[in-house]
């Protein structure tokens, strides 16, 4: 990967940093800090691999990552899908998560998140420090309440670990962007080994320009692009800052909103990124070992309209597309009839008739 190349240069840099600080005060915090980035960011050595699940969720996002047991989820996508990606969870074997982060607050991004919080346990929930004043946004807090959680708002140059993995908060990076929701997007740097992957949320040109001005390292081998793929997203000066190998847009087939956009795929394309489409490919997997990144475009999705969901209060089932499906938090999922009915949901709703 381009990241070993980059490994020389940031040894080199290294050395010259370290024979400064020789002849500095050697208790100059930015002499310190700037060793322990370039260490961090350049010469970690990770034993294990990382899963980056980029969900079909049609004209939404998810994101799944999995490393070294330990997983987060990037958005939720709309609330239509959050049955959809329990499921997909499950089928991954996830407990647990570490983090879950809501970019923003719009329902595409966040519409599952409530679903989530309440079926799974989580370590630390990131949101914007932004409200809006729609159902979805409040379903979200009212299950962070019931769950006892609090929102950890993001602050641009933390950094938090996900097993061998770590990854650093790029945005946003003001506190006012008026009334453009997408701009407060959350936007992280993920890094494993020498492997590094960028993601924005829906932030928009103003938000990147924000990101370009503060000093953090934005270079990646692959880039989300922002905004499904949208023209007021993935600017060049953006892209040319990332410099990605690959870019993944995750949009729904035939959306309203004709994402991607020509002028962002144009961009894309001159940047020389191998573009991977969840509208086309459905679910995508990117693998890292910490130094190679594969690719897996032939996720099974057959599992996406075969599965039942069970009514906890009544113990009655459900096919997954019954126009009666319980509330969220009432939910158990079966792969199986059989499944279910071993469980003893033995009830059968008399409309869908599973």
């Amino acid at each position: 990967m381009k990241k070993r190349t980059g490994l020389l240069m940031a040894l080199c840099m290294l050395m010259v940093i370290l024979l400064f600080s020789s002849c500095a005060d050697k208790t100059d915090p930015a002499v310190k800090e700037m060793q322990t980035e370039w260490m961090q960011e350049e010469t970690e050595v990770v034993s294990g691999r990382m899963e980056v699940h980029f969900i079909d969720v049609g004209q939404g996002d998810a994101t799944l990552i999995i490393c070294d047991g330990h997983a987060m989820l990037f958005d939720t996508g709309e609330n239509d899908k959050s049955v959809l990606l329990q499921f997909y969870l499950m089928r991954q074997g996830i407990e647990h998560l570490d983090y879950v982060v809501g970019s923003h607050p719009e329902a595409d991004h966040i519409g599952g998140m409530d679903v989530i919080l309440l079926k799974y346990d989580c370590d630390k929930v990131i949101l914007p420090d932004v409200a809006v004043d729609t159902a979805t946004y409040r379903d979200v807090l009212e299950a962070m309440e019931y769950k006892n959680y609090e929102s950890t708002a993001p602050r641009v140059g933390e950094t938090y670990h996900l097993g061998d993995a770590f990854f650093t908060i790029i945005a946003p990076n003001e506190e006012d962007y008026g009334n453009n929701i997408n701009n407060y997007s959350v936007g992280i740097r993920l890094v494993h080994g020498e492997n590094a992957f960028i993601f924005t949320g829906d932030a928009e040109i103003q938000a990147e320009k924000d990101m370009l001005g503060n000093g953090l390292l934005l270079d990646a081998d692959v880039l989300k692009a922002g905004h499904h793929g949208s023209h007021d997203a993935s600017s060049a000066e953006f892209v040319e800052a990332v410099s990605p190998e690959y870019a993944v847009i995750s949009c729904g087939k035939e959306n309203d909103y004709g994402h991607p956009h020509k002028e962002t795929m144009t961009i894309l394309e001159d940047a020389g990124a191998e573009i991977f489409r969840t509208d086309e490919m459905g679910s995508i997997i990117a693998i890292s070992d910490g130094t190679e990144l594969t690719w897996n475009t032939e996720t099974e999705s057959a599992w996406q309209d075969v599965y039942y969901v069970g009514n906890k209060n009544n113990r009655k089932l459900h096919r997954s597309t019954c126009n009666s499906l319980p509330k969220e938090w009432n939910q158990v999922i079966f792969e199986s009839k059989e499944e279910a009915v071993r469980a003893g949901f033995t009830g059968f709703c008399s409309g869908c008739k599973p």
